[in-house]
């Protein structure tokens, strides 16, 4: 008797351990799957079971071989009629296993069916929790379909768990509730009640408090990111998945590779290339060293569609190429088919037309053998897309009808736009303009059908509310309608006066509005001219500055660039002015005593102006010079004139006016005017000032630099961040520097 309890106490506690919480995504649920307790001989398949899931399942089948006919109930057991049987209990915990084993193979309907087989034949002695947990199981498991019936379905089965707990039948954990709510969550997600997702990931936030030792909290931050993910927040998201990278206390958790794809995905919608192929990277690394093969193709994928949305279309195919290894591996053919595709997509975009027309084909062919009609319909019109660039178009017809079969057949008005308006495109091109206008008839049509279907999108709740506003609102009229009448009939002499007496406000009313606009108007038009100007020194701020467009862009849209050099002998100057002076006499004098000398400044800097000239305020310590010269004009001549105002500045305080001026031309490029726009010149002038500030602090003189590209210099060599590009352009001699003094002192690093 003393052994039969200790057995059941031991078995009671075996069961307690197992209980555990799963967590979100693809590979959320590391936690749960780890407290799994499992015999000794299936340890190997928790080991195994991210990075090789159909081993992990080959395992587990061994094993239930093998003891297939060794299920005992507990009381079998203790009696020691079998001591090697495993129990109920032992099966419902292997089961779950397996089930999760299929789900890392991403084999979901697998994996739930092995689930409703459990939860279907109620097994005698084995405890509630573990029930709950393979419901727990079962609903994060469907939340990573793509179905709306799976999510659902999801809904419904924690709702079985919950109702458990409210009727006190089960009492989970810290660790328990945790994974309530963040399933609970998860699937709130899918449908798209984002603020119900959001209050219980912050519950679940507040559960992973309760447990410092794991990685809860890390989790936590992470559903709240995706979250704001899917709402398009993607600041707040990336600010969160940050959060969850720093509470991480396992390295080895499978949520370092969740977190950086996610994070890619982040930055790829906020079209910042070079950090979503850093995370991406990451997350490729991390699954190679899991060695989680499916989850490495996926991140290959990714990969390769970054480096072809920035036209590195080698690179990307080499991460097609290699995705292509690893999914043969699995056979899994609707994947396989789909990147077919895509490289051939690769190819078209490259130019490269017979292996387009190779990879493109092949799509063509294993989307119709599988039934993929989407994906067949998409590589029909690239194929289409394709024949119209080689002025195939006959085949390009054939096509397209094809795809007009099959569009048809998925009756989706975004696609027939597409088909109609390649479709026209070929009947132009052969002459045959009846069709091609009807065509482009069918365009229009499903363009307008694709508008209205959007704006349908509102709830019809929110209809039917707003119907019945309206209707209240005319009752209401009528009823105020009535009540006039009868007034009317028996009071036409007050309701006379009545009507005097309001024309009389109204007139009063409107005389007293008119006057307050013609005060409005002054106030807004003063408030204009101070949004333009400087505060401090009156002169015209950077505000005005982006109104103002320097006469080359104007003269230049009218010439191409080779005529614009033949016609055109002038340029502007741009010098940027950094007052060093100001610095000083703020920490030496008061605030209103400096605003004063300011204002002083700017009144006597207008009055130096000519014609030729516009000064413009960039901020409080930098003044921007426009001035029209000829385009060999001597940049000391300019730096010149302009020491020459401080020189002369005359006020109350003596002082060393200490300036610095960087100066460049506009256009920068001679030859081609529009390549440098006025944001990236003033970067190239900010570059020059930097140079002019360090001989100044070095020489302790007011000094100036010149920056100015050679005659046969490529737009080209500035494509990318401005600032960098030039500082490789004077490296490399293509944009010479002019100094007022040695321009050796300069260091460009």
């Amino acid at each position: 008797m003393a052994a039969f309890l200790v057995d059941i106490k031991h078995m009671i506690l075996r069961f307690c351990y197992a209980l555990a919480f799963i967590l979100f995504s693809t590979t959320a649920a590391a936690s749960l799957f780890n407290q799994l307790i499992l015999p000794n001989e299936l340890k190997r398949s928790q080991v195994v079971q991210y990075s090789q899931p159909y081993q992990c399942i080959q395992i587990i089948d061994e094993y239930l071989q093998i003891q297939k006919k060794d299920v005992f109930s507990a009381i079998a057991r203790v009696s020691q009629i079998r001591e090697q049987s495993i129990t109920p209990s032992d099966l419902v915990l292997i089961k779950q296993q397996k089930a999760l084993c299929y789900f890392y193979a991403n084999n979901i309907d697998q994996a739930v069916a092995i689930l409703d087989k459990m939860l279907v034949n109620k097994i005698h002695n084995v405890p509630l929790h573990l029930r709950q947990q393979s419901l727990l199981i079962k609903s994060h498991i469907l939340a990573q379909s793509t179905s709306l019936a799976n999510f659902q379905l999801a809904q419904e089965t924690i709702e079985q768990v919950l109702n458990s707990i409210a009727d006190n039948t089960y009492n989970p954990t810290a660790n328990g509730y945790f994974t309530l709510k963040i399933i609970a969550g998860e699937i709130a997600l899918n449908l798209n009640n984002y603020e119900e997702s959001m209050a219980l990931f912050r519950e679940a936030q507040t559960f992973a408090a309760k447990t410092p030792l794991t990685n809860n909290a890390a989790w936590a931050a992470y559903a709240i990111g995706y979250n704001y993910q899917q709402q398009n927040k993607l600041t707040l998201a990336i600010n969160f998945y940050n959060k969850a990278l720093q509470k991480l206390l396992d390295n080895n958790d499978t949520l370092n590779g969740l977190l950086t794809k996610k994070m890619s995905q982040a930055y790829i919608a906020q079209d910042n290339f070079k950090l979503a192929i850093n995370f991406a990277n990451q997350s490729a690394q991390y699954y190679q060293n899991l060695g989680n093969k499916l989850q490495l193709s996926d991140s290959l994928l990714t990969l390769a569609s970054m480096h072809r949305k920035i036209k590195e279309y080698n690179l990307s195919l080499v991460y097609y190429f290699n995705a292509l290894d690893l999914l043969k591996i699995f056979d899994d053919k609707n994947k396989l088919n789909a990147v077919y595709f895509e490289v051939g997509k690769t190819y078209l975009h490259m130019g490269n037309f017979s292996l387009a027309e190779q990879y493109l084909s092949n799509a063509e062919k294993l989307f119709y053998t599988n039934g993929q009609s989407t994906l067949l319909l998409e590589s029909l019109v690239h194929l289409a897309n394709l024949a119209i660039q080689q002025q195939h178009y006959d085949t390009a017809l054939t096509r397209l009808n094809k795809a007009l079969v099959i569009a048809r057949k998925l009756n989706n008005s975004k696609q027939f736009e597409t088909v109609y308006l390649y479709l026209a495109t070929a009947y132009e091109e052969t002459d045959q303009y009846a069709k091609a206008l009807d065509s482009y008839k069918q365009f229009v049509r499903y363009n307008k059908l694709s508008n209205f279907n959007a704006k349908k999108a509102l709830p019809v709740s929110n209809q039917h509310k707003e119907n019945n506003e309206i209707k209240s609102q005319k009752i209401d009229q009528l009823q105020t309608q009535v009540t006039k009448l009868k007034q009317a009939k028996h009071n036409l002499m007050i309701n006379v006066f009545l009507l005097a007496a309001i024309m009389l406000i109204i007139l009063y009313l409107y005389y007293v509005n008119n006057q307050k606009m013609k005060s409005q108007r002054r106030d807004v038009e003063q408030l204009e001219n101070n949004y333009n100007i400087h505060p401090n020194t009156g002169l015209n701020n950077i505000n005005s500055l982006k109104q103002y467009i320097p006469t080359p862009l104007q003269e230049a849209r009218f010439y191409s660039d080779w005529e614009y050099t033949d016609k055109q002998n002038s340029v502007h100057s741009c010098a940027i002015i950094s007052l060093d002076f100001l610095q000083p006499l703020r920490q030496k004098y008061s605030l209103s005593l400096v605003n004063k000398i300011e204002t002083e400044l700017g009144a006597y800097l207008l009055q130096q102006l000519h014609d030729s000239e516009r000064l413009f305020q960039l901020n409080d310590t930098q003044l921007l010079l426009v001035r029209k010269v000829n385009k060999n004009y001597d940049p000391a001549i300019i730096a010149n004139y302009i020491l020459d105002w401080f020189e002369q500045f005359d006020c109350q305080i003596n002082f060393n006016k200490d300036i610095s001026i960087g100066m460049v031309s506009h256009p920068f490029l001679f030859k081609y005017p529009t390549a440098i726009d006025s944001n990236k010149l003033l970067n190239i002038a900010t570059l020059a000032l930097s140079g002019a500030t360090q001989l100044s602090r070095k020489n302790k003189q007011n000094s100036w630099v010149q920056l100015s590209a050679l005659t046969y210099t490529q737009p080209a060599f500035f494509h990318g961040d401005i600032w960098d590009r030039s500082k490789q352009a004077i490296e490399k001699g293509l944009v010479k520097v002019i100094s007022s003094t040695d321009k050796n002192d300069i260091n460009w690093l």
